[in-house]
């Protein structure tokens, strides 16, 4: 190794040596200017912390209305009190209160004349001291004695539709409760319950009303295009008849009724006597190993529906209840072709075949399921072709039928049956369009309807009122301004024009429906809008997520008293409450009223005699 090699080698060590060395340096002198930096204590003269606390302690009165005044409990306020002057202010569910009085350990304030229930607090230089819950007396109350809210469908699913039972009466409440939830004693199966206003559930089994154990079979499953598909029963539809106890259609999204051991393949509907039991008939399915023996069992009469995973929105009855109307995104008829289907001779198990016929968007069964060849059928091959329907031109969200049996069918929808829409449209009685109701209704919506909910009954003076709430993504209806996707129509396609939606902020609507709130041997109607939503404040004031509002779209503080909603209702009947007094029960996806922990259902106590109601 030469000379030159080593001296390089040692130059190269001291060049190191020398970097670290000043480095070190470097690092101590900004070590001791830290240190005497923080010599000095760094928060030294700032700010001192507010003292004042507003207590959890129960206010006095511990419920109150507006304009009454309301002592709570604090610490600390002296400082903070100049006279009638005050270096804060209090709230109840962010509406600002007037401050009667205040000592160092209590706050009197007068409760504002337009708020609902919620929490407590005083803001101090933006600082926020939080309270108690404070409950706004009013006219509107949780009936605690409904006790069924507290477990419900124990968040396993959601209420779809709640009917009510066809003997209902002054001192009767029963309700049919259709959904995707489970039954608590049968896990996978459920989408069924019956309760009423006083004990809730009512036990499976009951012959008289309520005769069905089982219910469908909640599961998922996936369809021909390996979509993802969970099983619900969408509602449920009285057919017209004379009869005291009429039967009945189920639809929605299932393929299983009932226990179901042999995998009977219902197609989605079904026909069902009025203890919700399905109507059947006695049949023997040959087995498929060539034995000629077979197997017996009560299958449904109703032999008809709707491919697997192509729901049903909605069905309805036609005028003498003989004949069943399906309306959803589907495209073919389905029955089970008897003459070609066995049992597993291994599994005793349906083998089905089938029989498909085209029946595009809405179609019309008989009571044994078969297709009505004769209601929207194609000019050409009515035997095998129908009406195009919505086909590839958007998708239907929901429909009603009037009191005359027209059908009004909503959605994100820009063509049906070939006619230009706008997602809005009417069947006349035959299945064809209402081209005068297209004319009507003009543009249409400029966003997607997405709930429509129908109302009918005979006014004051006698008058039949048909009216439906329509609910969306829309901001217009045949050019004319609509407010937070809620407008209410008239059964010719017009707009109310009495009702107006006051302004909302901090979110959408997702539910609206006019409920008689009268008892149905009272002397008065009194129609009223119940609205569930995202929204916090309605007209300047805190509503969260729920409103009952007058048919002109008023939020009468008396009936707008609960705190926080979260979730979305489908559907609000009028019932007894546990006391037998008015009541409104709530269903849907609820997980909180009033601040309290729901469980898909809630029933309401409501006190109408000192209100005015403003009718259409």
């Amino acid at each position: 190794m030469s000379n030159c090699y080593k001296i390089n080698k040692w130059a190269v060590k001291l060049v190191n040596l020398f970097c670290l060395a000043a480095c070190v340096l470097i690092w101590c002198g900004c070590n001791a200017d830290e240190e005497d930096s923080i010599k000095e204590n760094p928060y030294s003269g700032g700010r001192e912390p507010f003292k004042l606390k507003l207590l959890m302690e129960t206010p006095k009165p511990e419920t109150a209305g507006p304009g009454a005044e309301v002592m709570f409990q604090a610490s600390g306020l002296t400082p903070y009190v100049h006279g009638d002057q005050y270096d804060f202010e209090f709230y109840i569910s962010d509406q600002l209160c007037e401050i009667k009085a205040a000592t160092d350990s209590t706050l009197t304030i007068v409760v504002p004349q337009e708020v609902s229930s919620g929490t407590t607090f005083l803001v101090m230089e933006n600082q926020i001291f939080t309270g108690p819950y404070f409950n706004i007396s009013g006219s509107v109350s949780v009936d605690e004695a409904f006790e069924y809210y507290k477990t419900g469908t124990r968040g396993s699913g959601t209420i779809y539709a709640c009917v009510p039972w066809c003997k209902n009466n002054e001192l009767t409440s029963e309700f049919y409760l259709l959904g995707d939830f489970y039954k608590e004693d049968k896990i996978g199966y459920g989408g069924i319950i019956m309760v009423d206003h006083q004990t809730g559930l009512i036990s499976d089994g009951n012959s008289d009303k309520y005769y069905l154990w089982w219910g469908i079979k909640t599961s998922a499953y996936s369809d021909d295009d390996e979509n993802f598909l969970y099983c619900k029963l969408r509602g449920m539809e009285y057919m017209k008849s004379k009869d005291a106890t009429p039967k009945a259609v189920v639809y929605g999204l299932f393929d299983h009724y009932d226990e179901n051991k042999q995998k009977y393949p219902y197609g989605n509907i079904l026909l069902v006597n009025n203890n919700m039991s399905f109507v059947k008939q006695w049949m023997w399915i040959p087995y498929d190993d060539g034995s000629g023996n077979s197997y017996g069992l009560n299958l449904p009469t109703f032999n008809g529906g709707t491919p697997l995973g192509e729901e049903v929105v909605r069905a309805f009855s036609n005028a003498d209840g003989t004949k069943v109307i399906a309306v959803g995104n589907f495209y073919y008829h389905r029955s089970v072709d008897f003459a070609n289907t066995y049992m597993s001779a291994k599994t005793s198990t349906f083998l089905p075949e089938y029989i498909y016929t085209e029946a595009r968007s809405v179609m019309r069964m008989d009571e044994t399921g078969a297709l009505d060849k004769k209601y929207r059928r194609a000019a050409e091959n009515a035997e095998e072709k129908s009406l195009p329907g919505v086909g590839d031109n958007g998708e239907i969200k929901d429909a009603c039928m009037l009191n005359d049996g027209t059908i009004i069918i909503g959605g994100n929808l820009s063509r049906f049956d070939g006619k230009e829409v706008h997602n809005i449209l009417k069947l006349k009685e035959d299945g064809t369009v209402d081209d005068e109701f297209l004319t009507r209704v003009g543009s249409g919506t400029d966003g997607v309807i997405k709930k429509i909910t129908y109302t009918s009954y005979t006014d004051n003076d006698g008058t039949l009122v048909e009216r439906m709430m329509m609910v969306g993504s829309f901001t217009t209806f045949n050019g004319q301004p609509v407010e937070g996707g809620v407008m209410m129509l008239k059964a010719d396609g017009t707009l109310d024009e009495n009702f107006k939606l006051r302004d909302m902020q901090g979110g959408s609507v997702n539910f609206a429906k006019i409920v008689d709130l009268s008892a149905p041997n009272a002397e008065k109607r009194k129609p009223y809008i119940v609205i569930s939503g995202t929204f916090n404040k309605y007209d300047n004031v805190t509503r969260q997520g729920f409103l009952i509002l007058d048919m002109k779209g008023k939020a009468i503080q008396n009936l707008n008293v609960p705190g926080r909603f979260s979730g979305e209702l489908y559907d609000a009947q009028y019932s007894l409450t546990s006391d037998n007094a008015n009541g409104l029960l709530l269903t849907g996806n609820i997980s909180y009223f009033d601040g309290k922990r729901m469980y898909d259902i809630v029933m309401l106590k409501i006190n109408l005699k000192d209100e005015e109601v403003d009718e259409p």
